[in-house]
């Protein structure tokens, strides 16, 4: 039976540390920085914390800095908490999907300005027009070839079932 006790402690653990550096820290290095994800070891005394930063023009090694000397005022945030009997060992790490994320963007438009098919659009366009009297199927001659199909196949099954029926 699979424990929901690690992941609900993650969450927790991270709406913590959230309210604790935007709230409760005093620290220009640390504004807009929030904790984007929490991952505990199976026998929570280790926990890995991802960070992200916007609209701050400290670095990302500077504010990895300043949350690794705030790390004892994160551990009394859990102990003040009680919801953890052992204070687990805090580790940070960038979180660089907003990064990615927007290298995927700039790439996307590339290729959207590449290959802009919204010209040649035309919703008014018929089909019609562009389809051959040939290409129009009638429904009743469709089902009269279907229905000769039909046929064939169960002539087949029959001959079969009479095969064996001989040996």
């Amino acid at each position: 039976m699979k424990s929901h006790r690690i992941p609900r402690l993650q969450e927790e653990l991270k709406k913590l540390f959230n309210v604790a550096l935007s709230q409760k820290l005093r620290d220009q290095t640390l504004d807009w920085v929030i904790i984007t994800d929490v991952v505990l070891s199976k026998d929570l005394r280790y926990a890995k914390l991802y960070f992200s930063h916007y609209n701050n023009p400290s670095t990302r090694d500077s504010i990895k800095e300043q949350l690794v000397k705030s790390s004892g005022f994160l551990k009394k945030q859990i102990a003040g908490a009680h919801i953890m009997r052992t204070i687990p060992e805090l580790t940070f790490f960038y979180d660089d999907t907003e990064d990615r994320a927007e290298k995927v963007d700039t790439l996307l438009a590339s290729i959207k300005d590449e290959y802009d098919d919204d010209e040649d659009y035309d919703p008014d366009i018929d089909l019609d027009d562009y389809l051959d009297d040939d290409d129009i199927f009638d429904i009743d001659e469709d089902e009269e070839i279907y229905n000769e199909f039909i046929e064939d196949e169960n002539e087949e099954d029959n001959a079969d079932e009479d095969e064996d029926r001989e040996k």
